[in-house]
């Protein structure tokens, strides 16, 4: 019994931090886990785990959990096994990142890229807040825009690269 109470004050609730209550497998102590929000198998249509996310996405787990650790995205439930489960604007969320991480975007820029759309299709915003939201969108477009040109003189770089080692390979061939 000594053991038991000892075993349990190492540990702590994930949710409330309770060190002196019975634990269920997902780490929340039991009146935590009772309290959890579970969606109901109808709820749970559309919401997705994550290794399914991350193969519809074409990214990896950890990449997927990076994403949520910089707060750029979230899983919008847990099952009550603590699997997180992502709806549809999670996985746009992970679509954009994919877009934008070729292009050399930070973290912080994809953060306010994605509070700037998010915003604006929230709505319920002041013609001013529309109008500087708008702008920030505007500004990453002109930003991708030159990316994507500087991404097109590298590639032509590469491929005239490519085909005078091809011919040179060809010359040495003969």
């Amino acid at each position: 019994m000594a053991e038991e109470s000892a075993s349990r004050a190492r540990w702590a609730c994930t949710v409330c931090g309770r060190r002196d209550v019975e634990f269920a497998p997902s780490g929340r102590c039991v009146s935590c886990e009772g309290a959890l929000d579970v969606p109901t198998v109808g709820e749970t249509g559309s919401l997705r785990q994550i290794g399914a996310v991350a193969t519809l996405v074409g990214l990896s787990l950890r990449s997927v959990r990076h994403y949520e650790d910089a707060g750029l995205v979230l899983p919008a439930a847990r099952t009550p096994g603590g699997f997180r489960l992502y709806d549809e604007q999670a996985i746009e969320r992970l679509r954009l990142i994919m877009q934008m991480k070729p292009l050399g975007f930070t973290l912080e820029e994809m953060r306010l890229l994605i509070d700037a759309r998010q915003r604006l299709a929230d709505g319920g915003l002041s013609d001013e807040e529309v109008d500087e939201l708008q702008g920030r969108v505007a500004m990453f477009a002109a930003a991708a825009a030159e990316k994507c040109a500087q991404l097109r003189e590298q590639l032509a770089i590469a491929e005239a690269f490519s085909a005078t080692l091809q011919a040179e390979a060809a010359h040495f061939a003969d």
